[in-house]
C-alpha cells in the first residue's frame, strides 16, 4: 500500500505544478481555457498520464491535446526544475471526457419524463 500512497502523492504534485507551468509558460499559445483533470503515475514513476479538459469544440479537443504532447519535453524540463524528484517522468497528455460524459448524462436524465406509477388494485 505505500508505494500506492507514493505514486498518488507524487500524481497531485505534478498536477499542481504542472498546472501553473502550463499557465506561465504556454501563455502565447492559443489553447484557451485547460483544466488538468488527474494524473495517472507508473509504478515506478516514471511515466505520467495528464488527463485534461478544455473549453472548446470536440474537433480543436484533439488540437490541444497534440499541441500540449508537442510541448512535452519543455514541460517536462520546466517541471523538473521546480520540483525535487529523483528522476522527472515522461509526460503523456490525453483528454479527459468524463466532464463531458457526465454533462451528457445529466441532461437525459433533466430530459427523462418519468410517468406516474399506477397504483394496483389489489386486495
Amino acid at each position: 500500500m505505500r508505494g500506492v500512497d507514493r505514486t498518488r502523492r507524487v500524481g497531485e504534485l505534478i498536477r499542481r505544478e504542472l498546472a501553473s507551468i502550463i499557465a506561465r509558460v504556454l501563455t502565447d499559445r492559443t489553447l484557451g481555457f485547460i483544466s488538468i483533470t488527474a494524473v495517472l503515475m507508473s509504478r515506478d514513476l516514471q511515466r505520467a498520464r495528464i488527463f485534461v479538459t478544455c473549453l472548446a469544440a470536440q474537433k480543436e479537443h484533439n488540437a490541444v491535446v497534440s499541441q500540449l504532447n508537442e510541448q512535452a519535453a519543455e514541460l517536462r524540463r520546466a517541471l523538473g526544475s521546480s520540483l525535487n524528484l529523483r528522476r522527472t517522468p515522461e509526460l503523456t497528455f490525453e483528454y479527459d471526457a468524463s466532464i463531458a460524459r457526465g454533462a451528457r448524462l445529466s441532461r437525459i436524465i433533466d430530459e427523462l419524463e418519468l410517468e406516474p406509477r399506477e397504483e394496483e388494485d389489489g386486495a
